[in-house]
């Protein structure tokens, strides 16, 4: 008979095989054992399929799906999402890794009836042995439950990786990463935690997040990153679809606001050579469609009046901006 793991751990791999192993011993290090480990293999050209190959011969923990053509993350985790025999889903990016007692931490609170399980992360540099603690949600946020610790998922930030999940919060909400795109966490993470009907939160640094690595959201002239314009717009959505717009509407505006004008502002003007004027006109214009009156939002009106002006100056002039900024730097 199969045995049925507690926890499935999806990682979605691509040409990763420099991180690979560090990235498994990690997990199959885990305190707790009862789990399986899904790889998906996003048509590497490098030597991670042969290191997941031998890797799954040495542990039956470990499974294999190998795609043929590259879908990107979003895709991948979707497929172990749906492959997944565990209970519960952690997610890890092929070139981190997960403390040893990860699961076991995540899975105390389970039992206790959480199905939802957020921890914090550390900013990482292997080579260095060097780690940065980073507590976006605050340490007292162990304390918090319900629609308290819900605010403060809506007012802060926490990576898609740093929670364990019910696999309900996926099948029993439609809620699938975007295929194909980069930036798909920015459309579910939010959903899933406000979903999830007794979220917790552990105040332990349980996820490795590696800095010594080439990453999307580090890149310079990145060519998929308007792609948050439409992860912004498809968070929206679900959080409508699911009945909690109504519950946290300026809540919600301001994470909009956020994740899709202000972010993609500053990131259209600092992350590329040239600033990419179109976008910026795009979402100027785009905002008011989907949030009417942003401006009014109480959250946003309470931003100090030097931020709100920042915008607008870099709204209006990014050519300028841009131009004051390699100034400066060559000047430094």
């Amino acid at each position: 008979m199969t045995h049925t793991p507690a926890v499935t751990v999806v990682m979605p791999v691509h040409n990763a095989g420099h991180y690979l192993d560090t990235a498994i011993d990690s997990v199959l290090a885990q305190t707790f054992t009862d789990f399986e480990l899904i790889c998906f293999n996003d048509a590497s050209t490098d030597n991670s399929l042969e290191i997941l190959k031998r890797r799954t011969a040495s542990d039956s923990r470990i499974r294999v799906i190998d795609s043929k053509t590259n879908v990107r993350q979003g895709a991948g985790r979707n497929a172990g999402i749906r492959a997944a025999r565990g209970s519960f889903i952690i997610f890890l990016d092929s070139d981190d890794s997960l403390s040893s007692d990860a699961i076991a931490l995540c899975m105390e609170r389970a039992a206790r009836g959480a199905d939802l399980v957020t921890f914090c992360y550390s900013e990482w540099w292997p080579a260095k042995n060097i780690q940065n603690p980073i507590n976006l949600l605050g340490s007292d946020a162990e304390n918090l439950s319900g629609d308290d610790l819900r605010m403060r998922y809506l007012l802060r930030t926490s990576s898609i990786c740093c929670s364990m999940y019910s696999k309900k919060l996926f099948t029993e909400n439609n809620l699938w990463f975007p295929e194909g795109v980069h930036y798909e966490d920015n459309a579910i993470a939010l959903a899933l935690q406000l979903s999830a009907a007794s979220p917790a939160y552990i105040h332990r640094f349980l996820y490795l997040y590696r800095q010594d690595n080439q990453s999307v959201t580090r890149s310079t002239n990145p060519p998929r990153f308007f792609d948050r314009i439409q992860s912004a717009v498809t968070l929206l959505s679900h959080l409508k679809r699911l009945g909690h717009y109504s519950r946290f509407k300026d809540e919600i505006d301001y994470v909009i606001i956020n994740q899709y004008l202000v972010h993609t502002v500053y990131g259209a003007i600092y992350r590329f050579d040239s600033p990419r004027t179109d976008r910026i006109a795009e979402v100027a214009r785009g905002i008011s469609q989907l949030i009417p009156h942003w401006n009014a939002n109480r959250y946003w009106r309470s931003q100090p009046t030097t931020k709100r002006l920042k915008l607008r100056f870099h709204i209006a002039m990014p050519r300028t901006i841009k131009a004051l900024s390699n100034l400066k730097r060559r000047l430094l």
